[in-house]
Order: structure tokens, then sequence, then C-alpha cells
């Protein structure tokens, strides 16, 4: 199993949805990544993986993570600058602190540009603890 394998919460026609590792300070930030090989840039985004990504995957996301986290708002980028593939980043804000497995998570800007932010490793145990939340929802 790849690392990145390992971060998978489902499986979808077109996309794979997977737990992001840097999951500080945005609780259950999550991003969708495009099946397709050939996927790159969102210019070139397909009417099926369109509709995948907006009229699946994002409501279903935002409701699972509501219902575990209450987040305020989520919000959605899609950038391919670091990371040339076609994937979408899913990322809940949050006005107020939440609270998972002993880790208090701040959003530093919860009505601003969610990057730049700061970064704090948490362990792989609650990593999966978070995915396996997720999927439970979903």
């Amino acid at each position: 199993m790849s690392d990145y394998e390992q971060f998978k919460i489902k499986e979808y026609d077109f996309w794979g949805l997977f737990l992001h590792v840097n999951q500080y300070p945005y609780l259950g930030r999550c991003y969708a990544w495009a099946k397709r090989e050939d996927a790159d840039y969102i210019t070139g985004i397909k009417s099926g993986e369109l509709i995948e990504l907006f009229g699946d995957i994002l409501p279903a996301w935002n409701k699972a993570v509501y219902e575990l986290f209450q987040h305020d708002r989520p919000n959605l980028a899609i950038l391919g600058n670091e990371v040339p593939h076609l994937h979408a980043h899913l990322i809940p804000r949050y006005n107020t602190p939440r609270e998972f497995s002993s880790i208090t998570f701040t959003d530093p800007n919860p009505t601003g540009n969610y990057a730049p932010y700061p970064k704090q490793k948490i362990e792989l145990d609650i990593l999966l603890k978070i995915r396996d939340s997720i999927k439970e929802k979903l």
C-alpha cells in the first residue's frame, strides 16, 4: 500500500477521495484526485468528472464533515501548481477552535484565504481515526 493509499476514504467512478495529511488546522480536510492519468488542467475537466465532483463528492464530503466537526464554511481549491495533476482540495473552515483526540484545531484566518497556514504534524493513528470517521459518514 502506498503512503497515499492508506488515506483513501472512498472510490468514485472518476475520482478518489483522500484525507489530506496536513489536517492542522483544517480538521476534515480532504482532496479528490482525478483517476484519469492524463488529467492535468482544470480547463480539461471532462463533464463526468465535473458532475461527479460537484454533484456527488463535494456535497457528501460537506455533509459528513459537518456532521462530524460542524465546520462553518466549505472551501474548494483547484490549483495544480505544485502537483500537476487534476485534484481538488476540500477545506473545512472554522470560526472557532475544534477538538479531536485531544488536539485543538484553530483556523488562523477563518474569513480569509486558507493559505499560508501553520502546519502541525498529526500522528498517523489520529489521521487514520479522522479518515475512518469520514468514511463512516459517507
